[in-house]
């Protein structure tokens, strides 16, 4: 298990004292950072921490995350010893230039994400006992088939993202009719202002940290994804790579608990209760025990993630990218 610690309370400073990290509130209370922590991740903008604290967690190997106010990182601290290879990023960069094995590559992600998608229906049409789910559910699951089975040739990052779209369509009518009506969710769009739409912008945020933290230590660059475009700043593969988690790792977790969690918005932002609210429903669902299928023993999300981007490494530096299958959700 990752074991991470959230501040999410403005005022709350991080100093070191004799050698310990201390978080003090504030409020006054202060605790020693626990032994076991691996990631510090900060989501509000008027905490402070000192350049001696922030040496005491690299030197520790733990990781520093801040993220601004739509859950997004701005910024990833790592330990400046990573592991793994130069060989894995020349591999990489070999396969970025191919562009039928680039292809296959994105395609092989998209067809996980929609099948986790349709697997998320299924679910909820077991646990709400509304069997006409099903049948949207086979309908979304059809589209990872079709997108699997197309011939090489005819596949193009536009055939790719069509199909992606029209399960989506789909799959995004489903959650809406799930979610409780006085949230105003009608669809999925990145730059809505409705709460759910930030909650999950700001729950994907939290994602991209998680993958990004794992694909470096697999010894991948995260900003040379396959099918998301090439652009100075933007983590390409973390977009990538996380598609095949969101509908467990985050929409999930939200649909599940959203007649217990308050969103309220302040200047088109979740304030922090909200923010606090979302992040500790994520965390809590990375933390929770899934079966990983390449295994079949329950790990934690987060681990199965990270063994995903060690899989995909090990993969792209041997050449089997033709081989490769992602994680899909069992249940």
């Amino acid at each position: 298990m990752v074991n991470e610690v959230y501040i999410t309370d403005p005022g709350t400073r991080i100093i070191v004292r004799k050698g310990s990290v201390i978080i003090i509130g504030k409020d006054g209370n202060k605790q020693v950072l626990p032994p076991n922590t691996e990631e510090v991740i900060i989501a509000t903008s008027r905490a402070s921490i000192t350049t001696k604290a922030i040496g005491i967690l690299a030197m520790k190997g733990i990781n520093l995350v801040l993220l601004n106010s739509f859950g997004d990182p701005v910024v990833t601290m790592l330990p400046p010893v990573i592991n793994k290879t130069v060989m894995t990023r020349v591999k990489q960069y070999e396969l970025f230039l191919n562009h039928e094995l680039r292809l296959e590559l994105a395609r092989r992600l998209i067809a996980c994400k929609i099948e986790n998608q349709a697997r998320l229906v299924r679910y909820f049409a077991k646990s709400r006992r509304e069997p006409a789910l099903n049948d949207i559910a086979y309908s979304i699951s059809s589209m990872t088939t079709q997108l699997i089975s197309m011939e090489t040739s005819k596949l193009n990052p536009e055939v790719i993202e069509g199909i992606e779209a029209q399960a989506a369509n789909k799959y995004w009518d489903v959650v809406a009719s799930l979610l409780p009506s006085q949230l105003g969710f009608h669809g999925r769009d990145p730059e809505g202002t409705d709460p759910v739409n930030l909650a999950l912008n700001y729950g994907y945020g939290i994602l991209y940290s998680t993958m990004e933290r794992y694909l470096i230590m697999a010894g991948l660059d995260p900003y040379l994804g396959v099918l998301h475009t090439i652009k100075s700043g933007k983590p390409s593969l973390v977009f990538d790579t996380v598609e095949v988690f969101r509908p467990v790792a985050v929409d999930k977790a939200l649909i599940i608990d959203a007649d217990n969690i308050k969103l309220s918005i302040i200047n088109g932002f979740l304030d922090y209760d909200s923010r606090k609210a979302v992040a500790r429903l994520i965390l809590n669902n990375l933390n929770r025990d899934y079966i990983n299928p390449r295994t079949s023993r329950k790990s934690s999300l987060t681990e199965i993630m990270k063994h995903e981007a060690w899989y995909l490494a090990s993969m792209i530096r041997d050449g089997n990218v033709k081989d490769y299958e992602c994680f899909t959700w069992v249940f």
